[in-house]
């Protein structure tokens, strides 16, 4: 190749250009600098963006409290909403959900006093009584080892007169539970008694193809709802009951109350009834000794397969099937963004996007199906030999 084609070659890869407002640039060189035109509209628009971003974040920042309180009020509504239309088929609405109300707080008033009243019957006794538990546990093998290394029952025994003094220090953390959850039973009765008229207002919103979807959603998430909230109930006393009646047998102390602390244990899914279970089957090994202890133990793993085999699947064949995996997800986060109380409804809510996502999905497929029907099929041409 001659001088004068390599100079005509590169004289033409150097007037290869890239286009800029800025000025030309040269393939294969290394610009100074780039400047980039951006309207100030856009800027204008995105300034505007974060702005009303950051306030929305702080607002719900501050009203979280609230918004969590209307959420389990709604959650509570839509439990009792199947109980109530049973019952409003002898009386009207309103009486019917007064009825169902009352019901619900007196139950939930006698699980508290159950669980409360001998706490707080033995918090005055605890400075007299501490002693006693104190040796008495010195003469268990295993506390006796632990004493022997970090003296347990003399750091007992001293901290016993503090015990009172602590227990009432959390008063206003419980005066402000008592409240929030006045707050959230006057919220739910409020929506059990405007749910029809609230259906009424969204549906009417719609036009009647999607109403009429709205409203078989809407009656699958009712039963879905209701029907998991009713048999998690039903085997959380099936299971308290058990507990209740193996410790009363054996003669372990408080065997209702720890009944009752199996019961609400089991209400959250996968982790509460082995977390329960450990502390009842610990209190039967303390308070009654070895052997007691081994039966408690035996008594509820054998409950455990029976419930997770037989009566679960019995309870929740109409309700809520969901594979395991999604469960324990859905309960982690539940229990990371409201702690027990997301425990409990992360698997009614998680019920819920299923019964919705099934739905689209379902509507999704029918409309596929549709289309290929209505496309005339076209064969392509054969070329034969």
């Amino acid at each position: 190749m001659s001088a004068n084609s390599r100079a005509e070659d590169s004289s033409s890869t150097v007037s290869s250009t890239v286009g800029l407002r800025s000025g030309q640039i040269a393939v294969g060189e290394v610009p100074r600098h780039v400047v980039l035109d951006v309207p100030l509209r856009v800027i204008a628009k995105v300034l505007f963006a974060v702005l009303v971003f950051t306030i929305a974040v702080s607002l719900l920042e501050h009203v979280r409290t609230v918004l969590i309180w209307v959420g389990l009020a709604l959650f509570i509504a839509v439990a009792l909403n199947p109980v109530v239309v049973q019952v409003e088929r002898v009386m009207r609405r309103t009486w019917a959900v007064v009825t169902v109300f009352i019901g619900f707080v007196i139950g939930l008033l006698v699980v508290m006093a159950l669980l409360v009243g001998p706490f707080v019957g033995q918090i005055d006794r605890i400075p007299e009584t501490a002693p006693q538990v104190a040796n008495r546990l010195a003469r268990n093998p295993l506390i006796h080892r632990l004493d022997q290394h970090y003296q347990v029952v003399d750091k007992v025994k001293a901290h016993a007169s503090d015990l009172p003094g602590v227990v009432f220090g959390a008063a206003g953390t419980l005066v402000n539970g008592v409240a929030a959850t006045v707050t959230v039973l006057f919220l739910a009765a409020f929506v059990l008694f405007e749910l029809p008229q609230i259906n009424e207002l969204i549906l009417s919103q719609l036009r009647p193809t999607g109403a009429e979807r709205a409203r078989e959603i809407g009656g699958h998430i009712n039963r879905t709802v209701g029907g998991y909230v009713a048999g998690n109930l039903l085997i959380s006393v099936i299971a308290g009951v058990v507990a209740a009646l193996t410790l009363w047998i054996l003669h372990i102390p408080y065997a209702l109350t720890l009944g009752v602390v199996v019961a609400i244990g089991d209400l959250v899914p996968l982790v509460g009834a082995t977390i329960a279970s450990i502390l009842v089957i610990a209190v039967a090994y303390f308070a009654g000794g070895t052997t007691d202890g081994i039966i408690v133990f035996v008594v509820i793993m054998v409950y455990q397969q029976i419930e997770n085999h037989l009566i679960q699947p019995a309870v929740y064949r109409r309700t809520v099937q969901m594979p395991a995996l999604v469960v324990l997800i859905g309960v982690l986060i539940g229990a990371a963004l409201l702690g027990i109380l997301g425990a409990l409804i992360a698997i009614p809510i998680a019920g819920t996007i299923q019964v919705v996502v099934k739905d689209l999905l379902r509507e999704r497929a029918e409309r596929i199906a549709a289309e290929q029907t209505a496309t005339p099929h076209r064969p392509g041409l054969r070329i034969g030999r």
